[in-house]
């Protein structure tokens, strides 16, 4: 049964928005609505995604948003345990779950739903660390339209920390920013976004990197992504290796990679799986590496072939 619009009202009439925690759990079509105050809950019945009900009016613009939607790419739909650390975390206006498949889609169809000045980007496999907010809060400016949490592995997957601990260790020995492990992309597991700077956004079905995606389409409105400078985010996950093949491709697709670059990253291969041995004697870090840089330099090598053959997926990596 269908719960009509003025039906909603009436129940929310009695609440008030101070005390509201609104969540929304969604799939590609539908979602619930669930307002709880302190003393009573009201669970409203399944509605229509295209005639959402309630709108909630966008609140004035402060230098630090006094509260925000979260959005929240998930297929497994959330724990009452990882609402409350958001809670804990985050001056929460809605959570917003999608269960599209594909995190580009499900990102693309949450945008959709914000209704705040501000929103965050808040994976279910994170843990927000205390200092979250007030740090990614602390470095919103007029110019900032999107602020990066940044992320460890260390609670997740030893053999990545290990790894990337030995290559920060040896690109400061060497003076060389090239041998630390990473690639330099955007990442929006746990990321404060202005609305504003993603407006008419349309990501395109990919596999990976909708991440920078979106980071090029806020710098591209005139607006800063900015990074904190130290950790504030866990991830509570296991690396997963199988990806890494499209990081590459659609990596040289969005013109973040190359081959030459990546050439470099294989031939600086043995000196850096050697080095982590020494520092870390952590074998699976080594392998670890090995599997993730050879991965990457197949996919970049074949998004290469398929540029010269003419791919239409190579038009990403245009302005």
């Amino acid at each position: 049964m269908t719960t009509e619009p003025s039906e909603i009202r009436k129940k929310l009439a009695g609440i008030s928005l101070a005390k509201r925690r609104i969540i929304l759990r969604s799939n590609s079509t539908n979602y619930q609505v669930v307002c709880c105050s302190e003393d009573e809950s009201v669970r409203l019945a399944s509605t229509d995604l295209a005639s959402r009900p309630i709108s909630l009016s966008r609140r004035r613009e402060s230098p630090s948003p006094t509260s925000v939607d979260v959005l929240v790419p998930t297929l497994k739909g959330l724990s009452s345990e990882f609402v409350e650390h958001l809670r804990n975390r985050i001056p929460v206006h809605c959570v917003l779950t999608s269960s599209a498949i594909g995190p580009a889609r499900a990102r693309q169809e949450l945008i959709g739903r914000v209704d705040t000045d501000w929103f965050a980007f808040v994976d279910d496999d994170v843990k927000l660390r205390p200092d979250w907010w007030s740090t990614v809060a602390g470095m919103i400016g007029p110019d900032v339209g999107g602020v990066e949490g940044l992320w460890s592995y260390l609670a997740g997957d030893k053999r990545v920390d290990d790894y990337a601990r030995a290559m920060a260790r040896l690109s400061t020995l060497l003076h060389q920013e090239s041998w630390r492990d990473r690639i330099d992309r955007a990442f929006t597991g746990d990321t404060l976004v202005r609305t504003k700077a993603i407006k008419n956004i349309r990501v395109p079905d990919i596999p990976v990197w909708e991440d920078e995606y979106i980071r090029r389409w806020v710098e591209k409105n005139g607006y800063r992504w900015l990074r904190t400078p130290n950790v504030v985010c866990d991830h509570l996950r296991t690396y997963n290796l199988k990806p890494s093949y499209n990081v590459g491709r659609y990596g040289y697709y969005l013109g973040k990679l190359t081959v030459r670059t990546q050439l470099k990253r294989l031939a600086q291969l043995p000196i850096k799986v050697l080095f982590s041995l020494a520092y870390t004697g952590d074998i699976a870090a080594a392998t670890f590496a090995i599997d993730k840089d050879v991965n990457i330099f197949k996919g970049t090598l074949q998004a290469y072939v398929q540029r010269n053959s003419g791919s239409p997926l190579y038009s990403l990596a245009q302005p």
